[in-house]
């Protein structure tokens, strides 16, 4: 019987600069996260080859320079950072968000929460020390009437996208028929957290929410349960 760890273990923590994880029980351990296992899979994201293409083919980008659109990129993903810390500042200390997304993303806990009877845990860190896996989980909820638990992963991007480019597909024997678009990789992610969550913490996941954060409302995109492709993942040695 796998061993059972509990919610809100005080002693996981993760550094905030290089978003790698220590258990403070076990502090040999070196964990790998889930968003880098999940990467593993598919074609890394090149930002310059990106960037200077999109420069020299693609006309609304005609004029920029690859700096430019890079530097465009990093400050996408710090203002995710900033909406997800507003966010959950206003859920366990009621400061008011300034954000539209982080304000986007309160008006949708308000309605969640008016929908049934549910505790909200944010920044919930998951992990299993057989697999050397751990991950941040954005909210977990527990309906209170039937004890069982929903994933809700924020995120700020500009769209979900459900196609790749040009057909493109995992890398890895597991991904091989996984579209390699946004929305698979965000499936993944939040398949092998609810993975970790029912193997090592015995609780039971009823669904996995992706909320695409926008300036004036959020769209609810629901996610498959991607079990036998997180098995496969995991017995894929990646050193």
């Amino acid at each position: 019987m796998k061993e059972q760890n509990r919610l809100s273990d005080p002693n996981i923590t993760m550094d905030n600069a290089t978003h790698t994880y220590t258990l403070a029980t076990h502090p040999e351990l070196e964990f790998i996260s889930v968003t880098t296992l999940v990467a593993e899979f598919f074609k890394p994201f090149d930002k310059e080859r990106i960037a200077n293409k999109l420069v020299t083919t693609i006309p609304k980008y005609f004029g920029r320079s690859p700096e430019s659109l890079i530097a465009e990129w990093n400050a996408a993903g710090k203002h995710g950072t900033i909406v997800h810390k507003e966010i959950e500042d206003w859920i366990n200390e009621r400061i008011e968000p300034k954000e539209r997304k982080a304000i986007a993303g309160k008006n949708w806990v308000n309605s969640y929460k008016m929908k049934m009877d549910v505790d909200i845990l944010t920044e919930v860190m998951v992990y299993s020390k057989e697999l050397r896996i751990a991950g941040t989980i954005d909210i977990l909820s527990r309906d209170n009437e039937k004890g069982e638990y929903q994933i809700i992963d924020w995120k700020t991007s500009k769209r979900i996208d459900k196609d790749s480019f040009n057909g493109r597909v995992g890398t890895r024997p597991p991904t091989r028929t996984v579209t390699d678009c946004n929305f698979n990789h965000y499936a993944l992610q939040l398949s092998l957290y609810r993975y970790l969550l029912e193997e090592y913490y015995g609780i039971i996941v009823n669904n996995q929410l992706i909320a695409h954060l926008q300036d004036y409302g959020t769209k609810n995109y629901h996610t498959p349960y991607m079990r036998d492709h997180i098995i496969e993942m995991l017995k894929i040695d990646l050193k």
